[in-house]
């Protein structure tokens, strides 16, 4: 054997302490073997476990696992635990001389060997988390669960002590008991009992594997596990076998022998001196013994002809005699009370399986049948001295009436008797051979030799040999004999006994929930006791007890609701089916249960249901009973008085004469009310000539041989039932036999569906015509069939004095639920309309029959039943009412090659299926409620009931809520809609009780109570799954109430005051993991959505239970490491971090509770190496070797960390390795559309990948820009972002011609049906991939019944749905990379500012932006916002770009570009679409403004600088001014004008801003009369006055902005000399002069400092709007203008006095007030500077011309003193200078820099002063020249 250090079963212990490895320990392994889901059994940790050489040592060898200890072990120990071995000393949490100690300590208290001690620790140690999460309830959990329940006052105490809240000591008082040395002790004691447990219980899964090739539950493991396992019994020889058999006895003998020494013969530690520790070690050797047994019996069942070894039957019935078959076993403690059947009955059935009677008989009847027979076994157990135990053994058993020893007995007296017959048969012809041979000898006188050669001795006396068995018998013979046996026979047998205990075994061994064994074990255990009836049965015959017997194990997990398609054993394995097959049954029982029916009538619907009920028959066989219930040869009945016959044999015996019917007898007597009889029926009537002979010698009932239906035959007896005013030959039919015939019923068409659903698994079973109905109803009358007659039984039972006083009435009411469940499939039309008269359900006016009957608080069997299958029927139904969505809508249009009239829903109404669904939500809810009060035969059944009502809430809400458009009234599941909103009103409005949550806790309380077994595991499934659909029904609650926008507040804290619960149940079973994390993370992110601040999770659930939690899920599933555990558990960190949850954030980022942190010499600030954190940047360093489903989730938690607690990137700067394995993965990343050739999901997941690796990138670059250390990190990435420049941008994925072609002729295929009905909701997280957007699995539900759905070849609508949904979720991924690598380019662009490379990169992507937005891929609903970021990018890169200096071809590029954009936008001024619009002008004018820039900075002149695309970009310019700033403005004016909300005056601005920017391009002078006819022709200069005129009308709040706008849009036209000579010779003066806005001016007293806007206003459109405007005028035509400017200035004298007095100098009035102090301002010297310039010009004018230019009345004389004065007085002025406006604001705060002796300490500072001095320098010069 290989040595125990094995690194598969036992890893390096540093890598187990302090690595990330986990021990695979036995209880996982257990674990994984007994998943229903069949995903951990091929799971890389157990599939590798299986196939070591080491393990498959210890399953061949269980005691050496945990051995003694020896030499060997101690030197592998000492090696292990050596220092070179250990690096790691310790850390916070771990010892290693602890633990080594530990390992000493358990070795010497449990005589165990060091190593397999040292592994025991191991395990403790890394389960030591959840072993805290199962301590006792805190007085703080206690006291809050007492108000989730709603018992105040103490009364919690009771609903709650079982978990330890009666006496719930303090938090910290548990975890400081929890920490002590001795008990950590008792907890590695019980480590390595769990231990021992599970790996029996692993031992006995794995030789299942081994012997029958497949686990022994039912799992859809995908794969052979025998070949992953390397477990299969090729090449196993005898010897092999044998050894297994002899070992696993041996661990039955060892364990029942230290039963009886108990804890003191194993230590005399006193600290497991306790009685908890002797029962947990009973219970441990008990169910080692179990375990063991069923190896032991399994083995024996897999010798199928070969007999045991000798030794090995010795030594099993030595141990049978010791513990009298294990009857001793008492059930002193519920632990152990749970064992004692298990283990009586393996204890038998291993004896039987040992003894193999029927194998013995084919020996004892025909010995030399076999060759291989069992006297030429070289170790047969049927030795003399083995036969002389077993028999001594069985008869002392007998005698002692030992309940498990029964079936041996019995098996034991059928083996005897066969010895007997063998023997006397033996001995008769070796007599008559001796005989014959004298006879001979003595006739033939002397003996003739023949020639010499090898005598023939067949048939010959020397060929019949003595037995080994002979001396056997031949030892005391009389009580061997035939005699002998009988009496063993009757003793068993006497009153039924053997077979009641048989019964009562086959019952107990169902896997059904309450049952104890496996469904494989169950089979083959009732195989094993069929054999011991049909041994018996030729010494018995037909009677009452074995007939119960057979139909008792057939009828195990038979039962109506128990068939599943799922559920399946092969047919060798299968009892039923293998007896089914068997010569036996058919002849001997259902020939027999035939004739005798239907006289005897429930042994034979017993019989046919429970053969019927079994999916393992082929066909063909299943064929064979349905024929045979069509046609019935014979019939069992008493005739009539009227009936004549005649005897056709001779003979005493009534039994076996003949006789023959002389008339005709009716079954069925016609009645005069048959006026409805159609032609085609017939009588059911025995026809004369008909042979019968009588059933027994009283002559009563006879046996007719009559050729008949069963099925019809039942099917007129309910009618007549129902009638009752005919008799038939039989007696009407009571409660039990007519609650029999209709579940017989029900079970056929179930069945028969079933296997319908089998042969097509993709279609849908729409049989208009099922053959079992139309057989059934053959003989009704009146247009009745078999439904219509079940649904009025139904009606008849359900009147309220006998459904409310006869239990069997009950019974009647459960078959016809079970009947209804049955034809569903086949008439779901027929069951909603019955379902929606009838008075099973509550309608508006009255009560439901369902309510009465259960409405007793003592729910009983029957009662029970009767919910249970209503509950179910409720399921089926809300599940067809959805999946038939579809094909209600289609209604009767083909689909397909469908008939036309194939569609069974024709008829049905919305209305019913509406008003029905909703009553079924009123009882699934009520039902709910109802079980925290009913009383229950056992927990088991509420569990069960339970299990079935939470489904069916759940389903409505995701039905309803899950796809679709929730508004929408006429949705495919809008029937349904009213019944779903009834569900959430009843649980999350604010006047729900606790009532309705009670049984969601005490089913929570029993799952942390649960505990472990390794047992009853169909229990604690059933438990498990009852608990998830609870918890997924509360995730949806949350989840729901959030999608409608519904308060959640009640629901929120009823669950936060349970969350210590949900905690601790991650503890309690791997299964309810993640339903329990998907819970609490619904309950963080609804909670965080609240403005208030939401609960604490950690403060709900305390420190030290938080962080056992934590500690618990930082496993990450392993050492299962399932996808969807470890992605649902990094969600939920997501999810803690990005929803307030402050102090759990900081236990997940510094593995540090608050308690800890705040402790004197703990490191603040710092990751613990343990926490998640630091988990997540470990493996983020290997990003490459990640799953890519696991690298997202991962990246999504370090992003969220990065976002919502900034102070974790302080401390990532510590230690930045995981950046190198981020930008490694992006580096290598494949191009988006190389990899969508192989995979579109891939491609989608490699840009989700690279967003999250962008934004981590980009958020790393910020904080550490802000550190001043982030040049290197940027200037690494620049080499990395090649991916980014490829694809960040385009979002190129969309496939429009896919989604196009697919919504079309998906709506032209199902007419009425849009594809965004299935569009999911945010009710469930989406994933990216084939089930991204539309709801696939719901569609293919909806959508089966069509085959063009799937396709012939597989490429129907199915394929097309799942490529839309790969291509939207890779649109979705780009996207998210768009915005990633938003960010990460903005960051690199401000860290290295100054880097061409970047610079390019930068110019790139804004070219990249710009023509991506110049067609756009797909509808506006996914594009609308992209597009509009795209443009926000652009614009921000072309600004950062404008600030250096770029080559003058990328900046013709970008030119040609935007405006290329721009021109693509429709209807631009739109609401949608204008801020989109505004954009792309911003960056158009940001370009235009580089031209100048350029031209500034070049040093030769202006043509040359442009070079030779001069022309082309003057074009591009010219073409701006026509189809952007003259239409554009045009437009802008209209929509002004009619009030159009979405325009504003930023509008005008920007167009203003184009226009000044294309006019001061260097060389737009030369194009004045193009830019002259471009204006003209869109009437610009009309529609400015205009606006101009129209302004008082159109202020915003009073302020006439758009007088200000047009008259600065006038301005920048008549900066071009042509355009503003046109502009005067329009007298666009004259009109300026007459609009009400300068009739204001002129009048009234406007100024900056106004604290009326539409005096500023005013104010700024004198200053900055006509002032300029005259003066370009001026320039542009002189003279010729120069009167009517000076006209024009008069106009204003008041504003021509307010600006001089605005500069007097402070004290140079006398009429002035001092405490009126003068302020100045930019605009007001603006104002001056202007005025002087007019009135010079004009001055010099008047000097130069002729003509008639009037003086302008300007005190210019005052103006220059006082100009003087202010120039004079530096800081008088700064602080007479005040700022108007933001961007003066700025301007004051930024300083002057230091040039060429410019004065002033500001920028506003500098520009006032330069306009003073340029105003002094005008008025001198006009002085000057007066």
């Amino acid at each position: 054997m290989a040595s125990m250090s094995d690194r598969i079963y036992f890893p390096p212990l540093e890598e187990c302490l302090f690595g990330d490895r986990v021990v695979l320990s036995w209880r996982h392994v257990a674990t994984a073997l007994s998943d229903y889901s069949g995903k951990r059994q091929t799971t890389p940790a157990v599939i590798d476990f299986f196939d070591d050489e080491y393990v498959h040592g210890l399953l061949g060898d269980p005691s050496s696992v945990f051995a003694r200890p020896s030499d060997a072990t101690q030197r592998e120990y000492e090696t292990k635990t050596a220092p070179i071995n250990t690096t790691a000393a310790s850390n916070d949490r771990i010892d290693i001389k602890l633990v080594k100690e530990d390992a000493e300590w358990l070795s010497k208290t449990a005589r165990l060997n060091l190593l397999a001690a040292l592994r025991v620790v191991i395990v403790e140690v890394q389960s030591r988390p959840a072993q805290h999460l199962a301590t006792p309830l805190s007085s703080q959990d206690a006291a809050n669960l007492q108000e989730a329940a709603g018992l105040n006052n103490g009364q919690g105490n009771s609903f709650l002590s079982e978990l330890g809240a009666a006496n719930a000591a303090d938090a910290d008082e548990i975890w400081t008991d929890f920490e002590k040395p001795e008990q950590r002790k008792r907890r590695i004691f019980d480590t390595y009992l769990t231990e021992r447990r599970y790996f029996m219980m692993a031992a006995d899964f794995a030789h299942s594997i081994r012997i029958y090739g497949r686990l022994p539950i039912h799992a859809p493991v995908a794969g052979n596990l025998a070949q992953l396992y390397r477990m299969t019994m090729t090449g196993q020889t005898n010897d092999d076998v044998d050894a297994l058999l002899s070992a696993y006895i041996r661990i039955v003998g060892d364990r029942m022998g230290r039963l009886d020494t108990g804890v003191k013969d194993m230590t005399d530690d006193n600290l497991l001196q306790s009685e908890d520790t002797e029962i947990s070690l009973a219970h441990t050797l008990l169910v080692e013994v179990i375990h063991a047994m069923s190896v032991v019996f399994q083995l024996a069942d897999n010798l199928q002809d070969r007999f045991p070894p000798s030794t090995v039957v010795s030594s099993w019935f030595s141990i049978m005699d010791q513990y009298a078959f294990l009857s001793n076993v008492q059930p002193f403690h519920p632990i152990i009370a749970e064992l004692v059947f298990p283990l009586r009955t393996l204890a038998a059935v291993a004896s039987v399986g040992l003894l193999k009677p029927n194998r013995c008989m084919e020996y004892f009847l025909d010995p030399e049948k076999d060759p291989a027979s069992a006297d030429n076994s070289h170790d047969s157990w049927l030795s003399s001295d083995v036969l002389e135990q077993v028999h001594n053994i069985t008869v002392a058993a007998t005698e002692a009436k030992i309940d498990s020893a029964s079936p041996v007995s019995l098996s034991w007296s059928v083996i005897l008797h066969g010895m007997n017959l063998s023997y006397h048969k033996r001995s008769e012809k070796r007599d008559n051979l001796l005989l014959q041979s004298a006879r001979e000898r003595f006739e033939a006188g002397n003996l003739v030799r023949g020639p010499p050669g090898r005598r023939n001795s067949a048939g010959s006396i020397y060929s019949i040999e003595s037995s080994r068995f002979d001396t056997f018998l031949e030892n005391g013979a009389p009580s061997k004999d035939l005699q002998a046996s009988r009496r063993i026979c009757d003793a068993a047998t006497e009153n039924g006994y053997v077979y009641n205990v048989i019964s009562g075994i086959a019952f107990g061994t169902r896997s059904s929930s309450g049952g104890c064994m496996t469904p494989l074990l169950s089979s083959r255990i009732r195989a094993s006791f069929m054999e011991v009836v049909q041994a018996a049965e030729p010494f018995i015959g037909y009677q009452d007890a074995p007939v119960r017997t057979v139909l008792a194990i057939l009828a195990v997990d038979r039962e109506y609701w128990d068939i599943n398609q799922d559920h399946i054993l092969p047919s060798d394995q299968d009892v039923v089916a293998s007896t089914a097959r068997g010569a036996w049954l058919q002849e001997r029982i259902l020939q027999i249960a035939i004739e005798r029916n239907p006289h005897e009538l429930l042994p034979f619907l017993m019989l046919c249901r429970s053969l019927c009920s079994t999916l393992s028959l082929e066909d063909d066989e299943f064929d064979q009973i349905l024929g045979l219930l069509r046609h019935t040869p014979t019939l069992a009945v008493i005739l009539p008085e009227s009936a004549k016959w005649v005897s056709i044999s001779d003979g005493p015996d009534p039994e076996n004469s003949y006789y023959r019917l002389l008339n005709d007898v009716p079954l069925v007597p016609q009645s005069s009310s048959w006026t409805s009889r159609k032609p085609e029926e017939e009588d059911f009537y025995i026809p004369a000539n008909t042979l019968f002979r009588f059933l027994d010698q009283a002559g009563t009932a006879s046996i007719v041989e009559y050729n008949h239906s069963t099925l019809a035959l039942l099917g007129q007896r309910l009618d007549v039932n129902l009638s009752r005013e005919r008799e038939l030959l039989f007696e009407l039919l009571d409660a039990v036999t007519t609650a029999e015939v209709i579940s017989f019923f029900a079970t056929l068409i179930h069945v028969d569906c079933l296997k319908a659903a089998k042969a097509n698994p993709n279609g849908s079973i729409v049989h208009l015509e099922s053959d079992i109905l139309h057989e059934a109803s053959k003989h009704l009358s009146g247009g009745r069939d078999i439904v219509t007659v079940v649904c009025a039984t139904m009606d008849y039972y359900l009147q309220d004095e006998l459904a409310m006083s006869d239990e069997n009435a009950v019974a009647v009411l459960n078959s016809c639920v079970q009947f209804l469940h049955s034809i569903l499939p086949l008439h779901p039309s027929r069951v909603w309309s019955y379902l929606a008269r009838c008075e099973l359900l509550s309608s508006e006016s009255k009560a439901g029959k369902l309510a009465k009957i259960a409405g007793t608080l003592d729910l009983n069997s029957s009662r029970y039943d009767f919910v249970k299958s209503s509950v179910r029927l409720f399921s089926d139904l809300i599940e067809t009412a959805m999946t038939s969505a579809v094909q209600r809508r289609v209604g009767s249009k083909a689909v397909g090659r469908q008939r036309p009239d194939a569609n069974p829903w024709l008829g049905t109404s919305d209305k019913v299926l509406s008003r029905v669904s909703y009553s079924i939500a009123q009882a699934s809810v009520d039902i709910f409620e109802n079980t925290s009060t009913w009383r229950f035969e056992s927990p088991d059944k509420q569990t069960s009931l339970l299990e079935s009502v939470v489904p069916i809430l759940h389903n409505l809400i995701s039905y309803c809520y899950g796809m679709g458009d929730m508004q929408n009234s006429s949705g495919l599941t809008s029937t349904l809609r009213p019944a779903a909103s009834y569900v959430v009103d009843c649980f999350v409005q604010p006047s729900t009780g606790t009532l309705r949550f009670q049984p969601m806790l005490s089913s929570l309380v029993e799952a942390c109570l649960s505990g472990e077994s390794t047992l009853y595991i169909s229990k604690y499934q059933s438990l498990y799954t009852e608990v998830t659909s609870l918890l997924d029904f509360a995730t949806s609650l949350l989840r729901v109430s959030n999608l409608l926008e519904v308060s959640s507040n009640m629901v929120e804290t009823y669950l936060f005051k349970s969350c210590t619960l949900l905690a601790r149940l991650s503890g309690v079973s791997p299964h309810l993991r993640v339903p329990a994390l998907r819970l609490l993370n619904a309950l963080v992110v609804n909670a965080g959505k609240s403005t208030s601040e939401p609960p604490s999770l950690l403060g709900y659930l305390g420190p030290q239970i938080s962080k056992s939690f934590l500690q618990q899920l930082s496993t990450l599933g392993k050492p299962f490491s399932l996808t969807r555990d470890v992605k649902t558990t990094w969600k939920f960190f997501s999810s803690i971090l990005r929803n307030r949850q402050q102090w759990m954030s900081n236990c997940l980022l510094t593995g540090q509770t608050p308690r800890e942190a705040m402790k004197e010499g703990a490191k603040k600030g710092e990751l613990a190496p343990d926490s998640i954190f630091a988990i997540a940047l470990k493996k983020l360093s290997r990003l490459n070797e990640l799953d890519s489903s696991q690298a997202l989730v991962i990246l999504d938690f370090v992003a969220s960390a990065q976002n919502y607690w900034p102070w974790t990137v302080f401390t990532l700067q510590k230690d930045t390795s995981y950046l190198d394995g981020l930008r490694d993965y992006v580096r290598e990343l494949q191009p988006s559309h190389m990899t969508a050739k192989t995979s579109v999901t891939k491609a989608a997941i490699d840009a989700r990948i690279a967003a999250y690796i962008g934004e981590t990138l980009a958020m790393q670059l910020y904080h550490s820009r802000h550190l001043g250390n982030a040049d290197d990190l940027a200037e690494k990435l620049v080499a990395d972002i090649d991916y980014y420049l490829r694809d960040g941008v385009e979002v190129a994925g969309y496939n429009k011609s896919l989604h196009t072609n697919f919504a079309r002729n998906f709506s032209n295929k199902y007419a009425g049906c849009s594809l965004d009905e299935f569009q999911r909701t945010l009710l469930e997280p989406r994933e990216l991939g084939v089930d991204f957007y539309y709801d696939l699995e719901r569609a293919s539900t909806m959508l089966g019944f069509d085959p063009g759905w799937l396709g012939r070849k597989q490429n129907g609508f199915k394929t097309e749905m799942e490529r839309a949904n790969a291509n939207l979720s890779l649109v979705d991924a780009q996207i998210a990379l768009f915005h990633a690598w938003e960010f990460l380019l903005l960051e690199l662009s401000v860290c290295l500012p100054a880097n061409d490379t970047i610079a390019t990169q930068m110019l790139q992507v804004a070219q990249q932006c710009l023509n991506a937005n110049q067609v756009v891929p797909g509808p506006e609903s996914i594009f609308l916002k992209v597009v509009d970021a795209r443009a926000s990018l652009a614009l921000v890169l072309i600004q950062r770009l404008a600030t250096s200096s770029r080559p003058l071809n990328h900046i013709n590029h970008l030119l040609t570009t935007v405006v290329g954009t721009i021109a693509g936008v429709e209807n631009p001024f739109s609401p949608e679409t204008v801020p989109y619009y505004r954009k792309l002008l911003k960056a158009l004018f940001v370009i235009l403004r580089a031209y100048q820039a350029n031209a500034d900075k070049a040093s030769s002149g202006k043509e040359e600088s442009m070079g030779g695309t001069s022309v082309t970009v003057t074009q591009t310019v010219l073409n701006v001014l026509d189809r952007i700033v003259g239409r554009g403005f045009r437009s802008l004016v209209s929509l002004i004008h009619d009030d159009q909300a979405s325009v504003c005056p930023e509008d005008l601005a920007l167009l203003t801003a184009i226009l000044q920017a294309c006019l001061s391009l260097p060389g737009i002078e030369q194009s004045q009369t193009q830019i002259l006819n471009i204006m003209a022709s869109h009437n610009c200069f009309y529609a400015a006055t205009s606006l101009f005129s129209w302004a008082d009308k159109l202020a915003d709040q009073g302020d006439p902005i758009y007088g200000e706008l047009s008259i600065l849009y006038l301005l920048e036209l008549s900066t071009l000399p042509g355009l503003a000579e046109q502009m005067a010779c329009d007298g666009i003066m004259s009109i300026i002069l007459t609009a009400n806005l300068t009739k204001y001016m002129m009048k009234a007293n406007i100024s900056p400092y106004s604290d009326i806007p539409v005096a500023q206003r005013c104010y700024g459109i004198w200053v900055k709007g006509l002032l300029p405007l005259m003066l370009n005028f001026l320039t542009a035509l002189g003279a010729t203008v120069a009167p009517e400017i000076g006209y024009v200035l008069n106009q204003f004298p008041h504003l021509l006095s307010l600006s001089i007095d605005r500069f007097e100098a402070p004290g140079a009035s006398r009429t002035q007030s001092r405490s009126t102090p003068h302020y100045l301002t930019l605009l007001g010297t603006s104002e001056t500077h202007s005025l002087a310039l007019l009135t010079r010009v004009l001055s010099a004018l008047r000097q130069n011309s002729n003509r008639d230019i009037p003086e302008v009345e300007w005190d210019a004389t005052s103006l220059l003193e006082n100009v003087e004065f202010w120039l004079a007085s530096n800081k008088l002025l700064k602080e007479r200078l005040i700022p108007l406006g933001q961007r003066e604001m700025e301007w004051r705060s930024m300083k002057q820099a230091a040039n060429g002796g410019r004065r002033g300490e500001n920028v506003l500072e500098a520009k006032v002063i330069a306009q003073l001095e340029a105003v002094r320098d005008v008025l001198s010069e006009e002085l000057e020249a007066e």
